[in-house]
């Protein structure tokens, strides 16, 4: 687990603690590094650890129209990052909150910067919100997720 919130990351803990009963979960090796994400997934990388699974759900990038670009280019920056850890064929999860980023403008980023990287990302699933929370005005379908074996 990586994430720059201490509260985080003490979180993740207590939900590995106690799902420590499930064979599953305690078969997996987890880490826990509280830290900026763009600088230790850098880190990660350039200590050759490979991951099986990256699951990347930052804070909301664009709270404002005009900070699309910049938060687009974020969201490359974290998936071509994720991927200079996942191994190959590993499962990338890749989420947005940022309700001014559509989620064809997020899927297409995704899958460009996976290209880019020189890694094909193949579509196992999309999510988005639950039906316990209805979308009633177009900027309310904000969450969005991709999984994808890369």
């Amino acid at each position: 687990c990586l994430d720059s919130s201490k509260q985080a990351i003490a979180g993740s803990k207590r939900n590995f603690q106690l799902n420590s009963d499930n064979a599953r979960v305690t078969a997996c090796a987890h880490t826990y590094i509280t830290d900026d994400a763009f600088k230790a997934m850098q880190q990660l990388a350039m200590d050759k650890k490979i991951y099986d699974m990256v699951i990347i759900d930052p804070p909301s990038f664009a709270k404002k129209q005009k900070e699309i670009a910049a938060a687009l280019k974020a969201y490359s920056k974290l998936v071509t990052l994720g991927l200079g850890v996942l191994r190959k064929g590993g499962v990338l999860v890749m989420a947005s909150c940022s309700a001014h980023i559509s989620a064809d403008d997020f899927f297409q980023t995704v899958f460009l910067s996976a290209k880019n990287a020189g890694r094909k990302l193949v579509e196992i699933d999309r999510s988005g919100h639950a039906l316990d929370h209805p979308i009633t005005f177009p900027e309310g379908s904000y969450l969005k997720c991709l999984f994808a074996k890369g």
